[in-house]
């Protein structure tokens, strides 16, 4: 099992698509969890469709994603909030290759990953694990939310029991209330947290981190990271 973390939805950018390029395979089928929206985005099922379906903002965009790595798009299969069901969504987890969690709201998508019953058959996958922004967020059993224009407070959240012992922040801008956030979790954990800036990626492969453009670790276990990029 491997873990591409991202704060942009650009695994295809020319300086990402270098580093996750041999952990992608054109016979891979990749499952999109359409889960990450929030209620505001969609007014009802129909502009939920609007988006995800065949010809929508999202669902081309996950094509064209994914036609760098040579997969055509009947190997893309989504995980529909509106058509699924706990059954098929079992069985589309375990037919999957890769996972792939959208950006959107972190604690929205696994709200709904409970509502489907799916928690612990996404932590039994052993493919790859992609995730955008709230997609990387929840990958790890405990993530925090740091404060911006959809979270309005600084919070601890439960997530996916992929990944534990370090922490992100993903669209770091050096932002006051994301440096506030990193000292809680530092102070509350003492482990190493690496900043995620919008043109950046981290992979996780057998525990080792390798941070991917700007990326960069910004606490170790003693402070702030003084060392060079990793």
């Amino acid at each position: 099992m491997a873990n591409i973390l991202l704060a942009r939805g650009i695994l295809d950018h020319p300086n990402i698509y270098e580093h996750v390029k041999d952990y992608i395979k054109a016979s891979d089928i990749v499952l999109v969890v359409a889960f990450s929206f929030f209620e505001r985005q969609f007014l009802n099922e129909e502009s939920y469709q609007e988006f995800y379906s065949k010809g929508g903002e999202y669902y081309e965009k996950m094509v064209n994603t994914f036609s760098a790595f040579k997969i055509p798009e009947k190997q893309i299969k989504w995980l529909n909030y509106y058509q699924d069901n706990h059954e098929t969504a079992i069985e589309k987890i375990n037919q999957a290759d890769i996972i792939y969690f959208p950006g959107g709201a972190p604690d929205l998508m696994m709200n709904r990953i409970q509502e489907f019953s799916i928690k612990e058959a996404l932590e039994s996958h052993r493919g790859l694990f992609i995730g955008s922004s709230a997609g990387a967020m929840i990958q790890f059993k405990q993530y925090h939310i740091s404060p911006d224009g959809d979270y309005y407070k600084f919070s601890y959240e439960e997530g996916l029991d992929l990944l534990s012992g370090f922490s992100i922040e993903v669209h770091y801008r050096r932002r006051k209330k994301q440096k506030s956030g990193m000292r809680k979790v530092h102070r509350a954990y003492g482990h190493d947290i690496y900043a995620i800036p919008d043109d950046g990626a981290i992979i996780v492969d057998q525990k080792s981190v390798k941070c991917i453009q700007s990326a960069r670790k910004i606490y170790n276990e003693k402070g702030i990271y003084r060392g060079k990029k990793l």
